[in-house]
């Protein structure tokens, strides 16, 4: 008998990403697909449209064309029904990134002007956000903010947290962030200290040098001291998740070892990120990604990746096979190969 799946992603979680467009998944593989548009749109045409609809159904089908680099197909579960539940209540997660207003320039992030104003919301619908966001917002339980941008430097973001808070107390908030605005001051500011179900920082260096190479008009210093903070927090129980993002780079990758002792000091856990190549940064891109078996520093990556300091810290790493090439990856079909074969 054929085996049925779904993917409890398309029911619970939706992406409201730059001019409104709503995804399924948080994964970029899947922009191709949007489900609809919150400015042009209704949350019910939208959530359980066609489109969504559509899209629930393939998985059930077991087709997953519409998302083929999906490397988390752990998450798939085997439904008890031969027939696929297309609708869903509301979303559970909520991820905001309607502004990509950015204080810093990660070397390997935007070939652009990093301080640009992208001005990706209509002007007659900014002062109506959170009213267009409220259908989405009632029935969830987390939002996630800033998908795309610096969260503490984007006035879009900041109003919006301030209002969900205060709108939907039963909501907490999930946190990306460079860091350096994250302040004791702004969080309070936005009223979230005991609202804060995970805090993600992205710091790509443990030595100010290092850093200062990848991120341009970045604050070592002062990320450091925001790191305590937020690591006092969350022994006082304040955050539930504390997380490092470290992204591999020829130019930072010497750094792996001191990173985890650092990131246990803090009691954050870290993940190691590979390279997401732009057409922008190709050339850059090329010299840097050492997680490219071609790379001349490839091999030094590996023997850091695989020394029991690294592989035995299972309390503060959670490597990511599919992300950290140093270990060696599973390629999405035979993914699914095994999936299906049990």
């Amino acid at each position: 008998m054929r085996k049925h799946t779904y993917c409890p992603n398309p029911y619970i979680l939706a992406e409201i990403m730059p001019y409104g467009y709503v995804y399924p998944c948080s994964c970029g593989w899947i922009r191709g697909y949007s489900f609809g548009n919150i400015f042009e749109q209704s949350f019910d045409e939208i959530w359980n449209g066609e489109k969504a609809q559509e899209f629930r159904q393939k998985l059930f089908d077991n087709d997953f064309s519409l998302c083929p680099g999906c490397q988390n197909l752990e998450i798939l579960q085997e439904a008890d029904t031969k027939n696929a539940k297309l609708v869903s209540p509301s979303p559970e997660r909520i991820l905001l990134g309607l502004d990509e207003f950015c204080d810093v320039k990660c070397i390997f992030c935007r070939g652009e002007n990093y301080k640009i104003n992208t001005n990706l919301i209509p002007e007659d619908k900014k002062d109506k956000l959170i009213d267009i966001l409220s259908p989405w917002l009632t029935g969830a339980k987390y939002v996630k903010t800033n998908a795309v941008g610096e969260v503490f430097a984007s006035k879009i973001s900041r109003d919006l947290i301030k209002q969900i808070a205060k709108n939907f107390p039963h909501i907490k908030f999930e946190i990306i962030t460079n860091g350096i605005q994250c302040t004791k001051e702004n969080i309070e500011e936005l009223n979230i200290s005991n609202k804060i179900s995970m805090m993600t920082v992205s710091l790509h260096a443990i030595k100010e040098k290092t850093y200062n190479k990848l991120v341009k008009g970045g604050n070592f210093k002062k990320v450091l001291v925001n790191l305590e903070y937020l690591s006092e927090l969350k022994k006082n129980g304040r955050i539930e998740r504390f997380e490092l993002h470290f992204t591999v780079t020829s130019i930072n990758y010497k750094e792996i070892p001191d990173m985890i002792k650092y990131a246990r000091k803090i009691g954050a856990k870290i993940r190691f990120l590979g390279l997401d190549c732009s057409r922008d940064l190709e050339k850059l891109y090329n010299k840097i990604n050492i997680q490219d078996k071609r790379h001349p520093k490839y091999n030094s990556l590996v023997k850091i990746a695989h020394t029991k300091e690294f592989l035995n810290a299972k309390d503060i790493i959670e490597q990511g096979y599919d992300y950290f090439v140093g270990l060696e990856r599973i390629s999405f079909n035979e993914k699914i190969k095994r999936f299906f074969n049990g």
